[in-house]
């Protein structure tokens, strides 16, 4: 038994003395090289053990496998490691560690990403809105609106004010087209919603009594189709009413919109001026519409007027607003450009 194992202990010598070197280095450093009484012994016993002939005497193999032997103890590099000294490293085990490495890497990336955005994170809710470069949002006295949505029209038809529409129809269903009511408003039930349209005479009681019956003629004469409307109230008291008077054509809307307007005078107000702040807010009309603002002058009584007209197509928009004290323009400006918006 003894010599079987040694003499399977020289068959391997060649076998890594022609492996890759990356496969047999060890964190150790290399063995000492076998001595010569080492190598012989092994060899002598090789050739007895590994012959395909029955055995023979001692004698003659030992000398008919001497040479052989030492060449391939020859054959050996001087710096290889003895069979029982060399510990192959597998390829797997290698792969393994480099595993490791990446997963402790991004591990750490990980980590480091995380309590960055936490950080970021509580800085971002610490200060205030108005604090924050880029969401710099300062209170200037706008109302919030509901998030504005056209409404579809039907299939096949033009824009109100699309060159292929000369007419300036609106498609659409014109209470569609009315601006919603602002966050924290109240709405008055008195107006229609959607249910229904504005009688013609509770559109005419925002002007002067004594000429309701004279603009209601008008207005049927010029064919007035119907009057959506709506109204509500804002916390600080401030009344807004908007209505959308429709007409046949777009030359009838511009005829009536001539009339109203050369009188300009309203139930509470009865001499209104041109609110001269309403210049830089022009440019966000839609094009083809008319904006004609209106501010009731100083002194004024309890309440302070606001109005306009937009002429859009087919569509005379009027929205009246009117407050006890003094009303601000940056709420009132803003109502009409998203108004004449939804119009265009």
């Amino acid at each position: 038994m003894t010599e079987q194992t040694q003499s399977d202990d020289v068959k391997m010598i060649p076998a890594q003395s022609g492996a890759p070197a990356e496969e047999t280095l060890t964190d150790a450093g290399p063995a000492a090289a076998p001595s010569g009484d080492d190598a012989s012994e092994p060899v002598t016993v090789d050739a007895a053990s590994t012959s395909d002939t029955p055995a023979e005497p001692a004698g003659p193999a030992v000398a008919e496998a001497a040479e052989p032997a030492e060449a391939v103890a020859e054959s050996v590099p001087a710096e290889a490691t003895p069979a029982e000294a060399v510990t192959p490293v597998p390829r797997k085990r290698l792969r393994d560690r480099r595993g490791l490495r990446a997963a402790a890497r991004w591990t750490a990336a990980v980590v480091v990403f995380a309590v960055l955005g936490g950080a970021a994170a509580y800085a971002v809710t610490q200060p205030e809105r108005t604090e924050i470069p880029g969401l710099e949002t300062p209170d200037d006295g706008r109302w919030a609106y509901p998030a504005l949505k056209l409404p579809k029209l039907p299939a096949g038809q033009p824009g109100a004010m699309d060159r292929d529409n000369p007419a300036g129809r609106h498609h659409a269903d014109l209470r569609t087209l009315l601006l919603p009511v602002p966050s924290g408003a109240k709405r008055d039930t008195s107006f229609p919603d959607r249910g229904g349209w504005l009688p013609t005479a509770d559109f005419v009681e925002i002007y002067p009594e004594g000429v309701r019956k004279k603009f209601r003629a008008l207005l049927d004469d010029n064919t007035l189709r119907h009057v959506a409307a709506r109204a509500w109230t804002m916390p600080d008291g401030t009344r807004t009413e908007i209505y959308l008077v429709q007409f046949a054509t777009k030359p009838y809307t511009t005829r009536v919109r001539n009339e109203l307007i050369v009188p300009a005078s309203f139930a509470q107000a009865a001499h209104p001026e041109t609110d001269t702040a309403w210049s830089d807010d022009d440019s966000a009309v839609p094009k083809g519409e008319m904006v004609s603002p209106y501010n009731e002058a100083a002194p004024r009584g309890a309440t302070h007027l606001r109005a306009a007209y937009i002429t859009a197509g087919d569509t005379l928009a009027v929205v009246h607003m009117e407050k006890r004290g003094t009303q601000p323009a940056v709420p009132f400006h803003q109502t009409v450009l998203l108004q004449a918006q939804l119009l265009g």
